[in-house]
């Protein structure tokens, strides 16, 4: 019996063994095979490998050398998964560049055999970000239903402060993922973790050491040279992780950036400590943060560039005393003077005076610039610094945790945000991109402190339809539809520069086959006012006739269909940018001969916290039914631990939404 056991176990460890060799380039059939992922049938694709090694190297000419080496291995299981064919790798290049080397090839199943092909180097492509920043970015060959793709590439970054971050989940699932980080004992490092995969680093010391060269000379009548040999003993502290089945994040409605939720572990450099030379301490604070910030020559200095504007501003605002006024004047101004290039920064690229001059210029030159001009008007103004929501929230104190500057006027302990790269935004109207969290304003006399950037403004939609239902259920309208702030600011970005006929179209696709006869647009491009949508409609699908009866939703295509929070449950915060409000009036005229036979009845519900309230109301008079629906959201970051109430409270709002109003012949 003994024997059998024994015979099994070893045969089990051998399949296991062939099964899980992910040796770089060692493909097997099983894997081509596979149809769908074993750990999540829905996937598109998977990871089904992934190590990354990052460690340390040191020469004498170069001094220390950051290497971090990345092998995944990626199954494409249909051309939804194709995606996760291209691959994007950050290189930093402020003095020196940092250099990445690219091994990858795609693997086939062709006629029983493993045929693979390998990525050409002509078709890595290198992008500039930004001033700091390089992206290189492949996309694999012959891709193809059921394939594999694989890479292998190494970083080397003379910036040895900088460790990137450990990702350890993706939005496909991730079958095994091995890591290991070794770090000498000079760099201290602090850790900190995002998201909700649980792990543990297993760490140990390691002992190693180092060899210099020294050469002495003594003059005389021959010169000679004497070399000895110093040894640095070290140690290296190892951290090293394996898991297995990582469950893919899953998109969700109303999320800042999913990325900030994936399992990671981040690295932030606080001190270099090494044995013969002096110490060097890093940023630890967010005080030391801005600070650093502040004093650079791309920043700070910048401010008291003002020579080129001071005629422009006097003719500008001259003794305009009003406060709001020289706001908006020198707001507008700065807007229409230096368009935004597109690059985000928080440091000047070619320089306020440049950019002002050429009249284009990137993120930061355009709002220092903004802020300078303020100041010159005798505005409290200073650089407010942001994260974007698309670089993440900064998780402790560094450079890097802010990519973009903003401007902040402190008046009466409040402080008013504007961002003059939006050709729409206003003062206190950021776009939805900048509302993320907190920023840090940074004060002239050294100081700074957290500011919301989700601001209390909110977001208004008013919808007013009128509605007659002919005898045959067939619908002739008129539809008006207000929208301010934020949801103005996000209408005019989308549609400013779309011909109203193409708009006219959008609206007719989205709104359950209408036919729109006449279409307006007020206020398109006039940052003053609201947007206004007007449009004249028909349609013969917006009710059901059944016999001698007429149904119909009485919200029309304003209805709220379906319910946005699906899952059970949810880890991370809703996010709706900015508090909002939408409301519809509806007033309908039913066709000579037809009564009310039936209507949905009011409700009003709201969530805990006053964080949200729906009212729905409807009542008949005569041919006449009036429907009034507000459903509003007073919180812009919505709690996780409340998420079963905001199901539940949109659940009924779905409902209640659904329900039809019952026409009868009389």
């Amino acid at each position: 019996m003994k024997k059998v056991i024994f015979t099994l176990t070893i045969s089990l460890l051998v399949n296991i063994a062939f099964t899980q060799d992910f040796r770089f380039g060692k493909v097997s059939k099983e894997e081509l095979e596979e149809k769908v992922c074993s750990i999540d049938s829905s996937a598109n694709a998977a990871v089904l490998y992934k190590d990354r090694n990052t460690y340390y190297s040191y020469t004498e000419n170069t001094g220390w050398e950051l290497l971090t080496e990345v092998h995944e291995r990626i199954k494409i299981y249909n051309k939804e998964g194709y995606e996760w064919a291209t691959k994007k790798i950050d290189l930093y290049v402020e003095d020196e560049e940092e250099r990445v080397t690219v091994k990858a090839f795609t693997f086939n199943l062709e006629d029983g055999k493993v045929e693979k092909e390998k990525l050409n180097s002509k078709e890595i492509f290198y992008d500039e970000t930004n001033k700091y920043w390089t992206e290189a970015r492949f996309t694999m060959p012959n891709l193809k239903e059921g394939c594999l793709v694989e890479w292998n590439y190494t970083i080397r970054s003379p910036y040895y402060w900088h460790i990137n971050d450990v990702q350890l989940q993706y939005k496909i699932p991730a079958k095994k993922i091995d890591v290991r980080v070794k770090v000498p004992e000079f760099f201290v490092f602090k850790n900190q973790t995002k998201g909700y995969i649980p792990f543990k680093f297993e760490k140990k010391r390691e002992q190693e050491s180092l060899t210099f060269l020294n050469v002495e000379r003594t003059d005389g009548s021959v010169t000679r040279a004497t070399y000895n040999q110093d040894k640095v003993t070290f140690f290296v502290n190892i951290s090293e992780l394996s898991i297995d089945n990582v469950p893919a994040l899953i998109e969700e409605p109303y999320v800042d950036n999913i990325d900030n939720y994936l399992g990671t572990l981040m690295y932030e450099l606080t001190a270099y400590t090494p044995k013969y030379a002096p110490h060097k301490y890093f940023n630890t604070t967010w005080e030391d943060v801005t600070e650093t910030i502040y004093k650079s020559s791309n920043f700070g200095k910048e401010l008291d560039v003002t020579s080129h504007f001071k005629d422009d501003l006097d003719a500008l605002v001259g003794s305009d005393g009003d406060f709001n006024s020289r706001i908006f004047k020198i707001f507008q101004f700065v807007k229409s003077k230096i368009k935004w290039d597109g690059y985000y920064g928080k440091y000047t690229s070619n320089g306020v005076r440049k950019a002002y001059k050429e009249g284009v210029g990137n993120a930061s030159e355009i709002n220092l610039t903004l802020i300078s001009m303020l100041r010159k008007a005798g505005l409290t103004a200073n650089p407010v610094l942001i994260s974007t929501r698309d670089h993440g929230i900064p998780m402790f104190p560094t450079t890097e945790g802010f990519n973009f500057v903003i401007a902040g006027i402190e008046n009466n302990g409040n402080v008013l945000l504007l961002d003059a790269t939006d050709e729409f935004s206003l003062p206190g109207i950021l776009p939805l991109r900048d509302l993320n969290w907190q920023g840090r304003v940074v004060r002239e006399n050294g100081s700074s402190a957290w500011v919301n950037l989700n601001g209390n403004n909110s977001s208004i939609l008013n919808s007013i339809l009128n509605i007659n239902i002919g005898e045959e259920g067939e619908i002739e309208g008129m539809s008006r539809v207000q929208y301010d702030n934020l949801m103005a600011l996000e209408y005019r970005n989308k549609y400013a520069k779309v011909k109203d006929e193409d708009i006219k179209t959008k609206t007719e696709e989205s709104n359950q086959g209408i036919e729109i006869s006449e279409f307006k647009l007020d206020n398109k491009v006039d940052i003053t006012k609201p947007v206004i949508e007007l449009f004249k409609f028909n349609s013969e699908e917006l009710t059901d006739v059944i016999s001698d009866k007429i149904y119909f939703k009485p919200l029309f295509f304003n209805s709220l269909d379906e319910n946005p929070f699906k899952r059970n449950e949810r880890q991370f915060p809703i996010d709706f940018g900015t508090p909002f409000v939408q409301k519809n009036m509806v007033s309908i005229t039913i066709p000579e001969g037809y009564t009310v036979e039936s209507l949905p009845e009011n409700i009003a519900i709201g969530l805990p916290n006053k964080y949200g309230m729906y009212k729905y109301e409807i009542k008949t008079s005569g041919n006449k039914i009036d429907v009034y629906a507000i459903l509003q959201i007073t919180t812009p970051v919505y709690p996780t631990e409340l998420y079963s109430a905001i199901k539940e409270f949109y659940k009924q709002i779905v409902s209640k939404n659904l329900e039809q109003v019952v026409l009868v012949k009389a």
